[in-house]
């Protein structure tokens, strides 16, 4: 059974009340990490967000997961409201202060994480950290394991030297937190060994990627899915779900199939 998420220890303040439940957000842990908290009946559902993104862009989600459970947001340190801090930022570092938040919020009992993108790893490492405080685990399209390194046999010699000079592009004129955060995933092993299989696992992927002006892009929507799958493999209670025309950013473009996939999720759990 999967607990509702307990508030003690700390002066929440009231940013709302809303038409779908009340809403609570501070600065929580020795980061001073902005965490709101969506107050509702059921369990706790945690929403870790993607490379870059900060906790609005779970607000498609808000009104109708809060139906289902409490749930908690957070901006990641260097993103949203959150302060930035020094040093690396490896997917278990990120999980470590996720811990610290919901301990500040006296979380108590298993949680359902719901991760998109990167934010699925840090999903996924958190498991693997502490395997007895999760319920279960709902990824978003997050990038399968083995997928960097086989699309480049997608590409030509041109086509991955485009692709470098693309990215670099890119990672200058973003916010220095992301190539951070970019540079401690590439520094970790993708392996959650003591991810515990007898959690639930839903694995829910895009099959309208955008990958960018280099190669197929249907061959890569394809080894994405295909990819995607391997996933399933750490949990013995794991289901593949295709958001059919979607793109990446699955909670904008299918809100509806997430909130019946988490739904679905939790009465297994119960």
């Amino acid at each position: 059974m999967v607990r509702q998420v307990v508030l003690v220890g700390i002066a929440l303040i009231v940013a709302a009340d809303g038409a779908f439940g009340q809403v609570r957000c501070d600065a929580v842990g020795p980061h001073r990490i902005h965490t709101c908290v969506h107050a509702g009946e059921g369990p706790t559902l945690v929403l870790a967000a993607g490379a870059g993104q900060d906790s609005r862009t779970w607000s498609p989600l808000l009104e109708p997961l809060s139906a289902l459970g409490s749930v908690v947001t957070f901006d990641r340190p260097g993103l949203g409201l959150s302060p930035d801090v020094n040093g690396p930022r490896t997917p278990t570092l990120i999980a470590r202060e996720l811990r610290e938040v919901l301990s500040g919020l006296g979380v108590s009992g298993p949680v359902v994480l719901i991760g998109h993108s990167m934010g699925g790893v840090h999903a996924l490492r958190y498991a693997d950290l502490f395997p007895d405080d999760v319920a279960a685990v709902v990824l978003l399209d997050t990038p399968p394991p083995g997928f960097e390194r086989d699309r480049l046999g997608l590409l030509s010699a041109q086509e991955r030297e485009d692709r470098r000079l693309a990215l670099a592009e890119g990672r200058s004129h973003a916010p220095a937190v992301i190539g951070r955060e970019r540079d401690g995933a590439a520094a970790e092993r993708w392996e959650f060994d003591r991810f515990p299989a007898e959690v639930p696992l839903f694995v829910v992927v895009a099959d309208r990627q955008d990958f960018g002006e280099v190669g197929s892009v249907e061959a890569h929507r394809d080894l994405w899915v295909r990819r995607s799958s391997q996933w399933l493999e750490m949990s013995m209670s794991a289901e593949l779900v295709v958001a059919s025309g979607s793109g990446h950013m699955v909670h904008h473009d299918r809100p509806q199939l997430v909130v019946d996939v988490v739904a679905r999720l939790i009465d297994r759990v119960n």
